[in-house]
This record gives C-alpha cells, structure tokens and sequence, in this order.
C-alpha cells in the first residue's frame, strides 16, 4: 500500500481527513522529514499496523533504516517518560508531583541518533498522540526556544491529529 492508496481508501465520512492527509501529509509545504517522521512516529505510538507500515515503508525509501531505528527508539522512549509524567502529574501534592523519574532515559542523551531538533519535534509529536500535556508544553517551549515558530509547533499537533484520525477513520470503515 502506497500513501495515494492510504488516501484513497480513506472512507467517504471522513472527507475531511482526506483533505487534510493531502495538505498537511502529502503536499505539505514542511520538510519531509519532519512530515513523514512525526506521521510514522504517531502512527507507531497509535498502534495502526496499516498506517505504520505505509509510513515505514516511504521513510525507509526517503531516510534509510537508521532512521527507522531512531523514529522507533524515540516513540518507545516518549511512551515511557509520557506515562510517567502524566502519572506524576496527577499525585495530589507537591512533593510527590516532583517525584524524580528514576528509570534508564540513556537514549536522550545522543536524540536517538537524531538531530536535537528533529528528536524533540518527533518527542512532541508522540507526546501529543499519547495525551501527556507536562511533555507536550516541554517539548513546545524547547522548540520555541530553539527558534521554531509557533507555526512549527503547531504544525506538529496538525500531523498527529490527521494520522489519529485517519486510524480512526478506518476502524470505523
């Protein structure tokens, strides 16, 4: 399956995920990496086998297979720190909200082999996916201050949106 195919068989309820897979997915005006990064990476933190394989696919053929490695090791590693931090964040003092996380985040240190940049814009991406708003507002505020716009950003939580639901719009087909 191709991404024309993806689009194609997105189902007539869902015109509006079809256009935006087009704009922001297909003929996005952003890098190419960064699209198919962050919709391989969201398809990855959904769990869509369909979705994910059509993403991998395309960013092997783009990018290589280390950057197959690293888009996997960061959506693993955000899986993690995003549990945590939304269980951190809902303790009811504190002292317990600053908990230290005291498990192995050894991967952060090189970016999964990625840029700093690109591995925060991905963290941000899965962070979005997985509903974790303590990552979402770091991952923003290092991108903001590493000089993205806040188009940039925003861009970001566009991608993830679209990838969540086309998922959805083909299980419910």
């Amino acid at each position: 399956m191709t991404l024309n195919d993806l689009k194609n068989n997105i189902p007539d309820f869902a015109k509006d995920v079809k256009l935006n897979f087009s704009s922001l997915i297909i003929n996005s005006e952003y890098d190419e990496e960064l699209v198919y990064g962050c919709a391989y990476a969201s398809s990855l933190a959904i769990g869509d086998n369909n979705i994910t394989s059509v993403f991998e696919e395309e960013c092997r053929n783009r990018f290589g297979r280390g950057f197959i490695k690293s888009v996997k090791a960061t959506v693993v590693l955000m899986a993690l720190n995003n549990v945590w931090y939304k269980f951190r964040d809902s303790m009811t003092t504190t002292e317990m909200k600053m908990a230290p996380q005291k498990m192995s985040v050894n991967i952060m240190a090189n970016h999964a082999g990625l840029d700093k940049i690109f591995f925060e814009s991905l963290s941000l991406c899965v962070s979005a996916i997985n509903g974790c708003s303590f990552c979402v507002k770091v991952h923003s505020d290092l991108l903001l201050e590493n000089e993205k716009t806040k188009e940039y950003v925003f861009n970001i939580g566009r991608i993830a949106s679209v990838i969540s639901s086309l998922s959805k719009a083909f299980s419910l087909k």
